[in-house]
């Protein structure tokens, strides 16, 4: 048996999972436990503890190098995750997306997996029309926020200095979690369609990847469980333009597209050819109807046990 074909029983893995009661990390949590991995979570609660979760409610960079001796994989999902949040402190995001997280990367033990959040932003462009990003592409700093300097910087130290690191560079995530960010583009658009009758789009021509949670967890699976070469990797599911996006939402909810103009903005779209090699029916297939219909019944399902 190959090395690449090996596959490591759940119940022998040890995962850290930093951010586990965040957007991403809440519904990574409940997976990786309905799968029957070990699971310590790391949260400092910033945005609750929906799951009522135990966890170590310290910053990361705190964590002892004996604490940290006993994980097979460390997942980092506990960044400045958006371009507000990281203008809005600075400061912080270089220091939490990168410098922190390069000092507690240094300090884990050589077997130890680290899956961490980067993001196919760097992929961006203005130019058209827009090719879809393989891993092999050159990286940019496609506007200089401390959000896109912090994930380009690390990704940078990564690839220079650490050996067992892998990067996923996210499409725009969506779908539902239990700690549901509902300004994300997917959940705010089929939320606003199903609450109104109407939905808001902008920059009609800008194109995105869309990555849905179900797909992360089957590429952050794979890559715990089996030997792949470290580096970075593609996370996505669909593809669209937002006008395209954005009136495919309304034809399955039957409701009106508001325009709202354009303003500066930019592009990306993923190749995700390496992830669906590695996950292959493991993937999620349904179409963006199927997906709409899915994350609103999840949704409302959890609001009548309420």
């Amino acid at each position: 048996m190959s090395l690449r074909s090996f596959t490591a029983p759940a119940a022998s893995q040890k995962i850290l999972l930093i951010g586990g009661c965040g957007y991403i990390g809440c519904y990574l949590y409940q997976q990786l436990e309905r799968a029957g991995f070990v699971v310590t979570v790391v949260d400092l609660l910033k945005r609750g503890n929906p799951l009522g979760l135990t966890v170590i409610q310290d910053d990361y960079a705190n964590l002892h190098n004996n604490f940290l001796r006993q994980f097979d994989v460390v997942l980092w999902f506990g960044g400045h995750s958006s371009v507000g949040q990281s203008i809005a402190d600075p400061d912080g995001a270089v220091a939490n997306n990168c410098l922190n997280l390069f000092s507690f990367a240094k300090r884990l033990q050589a077997h130890t997996k680290l899956i961490y959040a980067s993001s196919g932003s760097l992929y961006s462009t203005k130019s058209v029309p827009v090719v879809p990003a393989s891993e092999s592409f050159l990286a940019s700093i496609p506007s200089q926020n401390a959000y896109d300097i912090s994930k380009f910087a690390f990704d940078y130290l990564a690839k220079s200095f650490l050996c067992n690191f892998y990067a996923l560079r996210m499409g725009t995530l969506s779908g539902y979690s239990p700690n549901l960010r509902p300004e994300l583009v997917f959940n705010a658009m089929n939320l606003s369609a199903v609450t109104t009758g109407r939905l808001q789009l902008k920059n009609s021509d800008s194109h995105r990847t869309l990555l849905f949670l179900s797909d992360l967890w089957a590429l952050v699976r794979k890559l715990i469980t089996t030997q792949q070469q470290p580096g970075v990797y593609n996370a996505g599911s669909l593809s669209f333009k937002m006008g395209e996006l954005a009136h495919g939402i309304a034809r399955v909810w039957n409701a009106q597209v508001v325009h709202e103009g354009d303003s500066d903005s930019y592009s990306f779209l993923l190749d995700t050819t390496r992830m669906k090699a590695i996950c292959g029916k493991d993937l999620v297939s349904t179409d963006l109807s199927q997906r709409c219909t899915e994350f609103i019944e999840q949704y409302e399902a959890t609001r009548s046990t309420h």
